[in-house]
């Protein structure tokens, strides 16, 4: 599956878990916070996609994903993020 597709998988992963995903340029690596009971993931774009995948995953790995359907090579990459 080819990265672009991944991501947007991710984000309808986010979506879902109603999670609000921001993309913004700057230097920061980007990751998870809760601002005022809103729960954010902060993206970096101008980092390439590889490392926005690894960011999304990692946060989603620390959630309970089991009652979200999602193709198995996403489930795959999150559970990677895991250990």
């Amino acid at each position: 599956m080819k990265p672009n597709k991944i991501y947007e998988n991710l984000i309808d992963i986010a979506d879902k878990l109603g999670i609000k995903i921001i993309l913004d340029k700057g230097n920061f690596n980007g990751g998870y916070c809760l601002l005022e009971k809103e729960k954010i993931i902060v993206i970096n774009k101008l980092k390439p996609i590889e490392n926005r995948i690894k960011s999304l995953a990692q946060v989603f790995a620390k959630w309970d994903t089991s009652n979200i359907h999602m193709l198995p090579i996403i489930r795959q990459i999150i559970d990677s993020e895991s250990n």
